[in-house]
């Protein structure tokens, strides 16, 4: 009985990983036929394919505990209908939360799952695509492609929903988790409140310019508070510009880690000097009314290459 149970085992192992190979490997792969991974229907061992799931993954981590050869990169789909969050999501898969996000492009911690069908794989790491679109995946592949870290490239099917699958080149990082930078980012904790005793008092996008009357996009946001109100760095960074304009007064900027650069603007006081390093932590102006300004407060932006960022999205606290 154990003899046939074993060769039972291994043929449902072959043939995942035969079925891993043909999607791999094949450039005619439809759509359809992508759909043709194993199928989690319940997250819970009355589940055929949850259970092998589990087997793998299980056999992943002996093989990488024990620096022995790691078994094949299986992959199976599971379409997302109780409400499960990224990390209750992850947690029953028995998988790092940044693995399962990473994989599905899954853009930060507070993203909808419901209706979507995701691809569980049966080892940890993290993938981020060849030609990254969001911010998280531009971060990630900044740095991590000049490390000397292990990383290997696959083509696999990325899957929203069932009728939506097409195929794209990732790397996998085999057993990393996100860098403390992509871990911030995910989790919409990437900047600190740079005027906490403040209130938003316009936020970002579109609105009416309170000088001209015409709507224009405003690239950040209004924080109101009076006038030598404590303002602190959003973040840990280098100064790379200060000084006076017409429309913004007296003003600071700073670089940060992952392309990012916050702006300070209608400052009252400037206490820090170009190229100083600053953290969070660290008081490095006055709110003001200086520049074209309707009254004392921080205007505040957060860049990244060049383009505006919403703070709200990145900063808690700004909404």
């Amino acid at each position: 009985m154990e003899l046939r149970l074993n060769r039972y085992n291994f043929s449902i192992r072959f043939t995942l990983s035969l079925l891993l190979f043909l999607v791999i490997t094949s450039p005619l792969w439809s759509s359809q036929e992508s759909l043709m991974f194993p199928r989690i229907e319940s997250l819970n061992y009355s589940d055929l394919n949850y259970r092998q799931l589990q087997e793998d993954i299980k056999f992943y981590y002996r093989a990488a505990g024990a620096g022995k050869e790691l078994p094949p990169l299986l992959f199976y789909s599971y379409k997302v209908t109780n409400g499960e969050n990224i990390f209750s999501l992850a947690s029953q898969a028995g998988l790092p939360y940044e693995t399962v996000a990473s994989l599905n492009r899954i853009p930060s911690s507070s993203t909808s799952l419901d209706g979507i069908t995701v691809l569980l794989p049966s080892h940890a790491g993290v993938f981020f695509p060849t030609t990254p679109e969001t911010d998280l995946e531009y971060i990630a592949l900044s740095w991590r492609l000049k490390e000397n870290s292990p990383v290997k490239e696959l083509t696999i099917p990325a899957m929203k929903n069932e009728s939506d699958s097409v195929r794209q080149s990732f790397y996998y990082f085999p057993g990393e988790s996100f860098h403390d930078i992509e871990r911030a980012f995910f989790l919409g904790i990437l900047f600190s409140n740079p005027l906490p005793e403040g209130l938003v008092s316009s936020g970002y996008g579109l609105r009416q310019n309170p000088f001209t009357g015409h709507n224009k996009f405003h690239n950040g946001i209004d924080i109101a508070a009076p006038s030598g109100t404590a303002v602190f760095a959003a973040r840990e960074g280098e100064i790379i510009g200060t000084g006076y304009n017409d429309i913004f007064g007296n003003y600071i900027e700073i670089q940060h880690e992952g392309g990012y650069k916050t702006f300070y603007g209608h400052l009252n006081k400037i206490f820090v000097e170009l190229h100083s390093e600053v953290n969070s932590t660290m008081m490095i102006a006055e709110v003001g009314n200086t520049g074209r300004s309707t009254g004392p407060h921080l205007h505040f932006e957060i860049r990244r290459d060049g383009s505006a960022r919403n703070p709200a999205r990145l900063t808690p606290g700004l909404k």
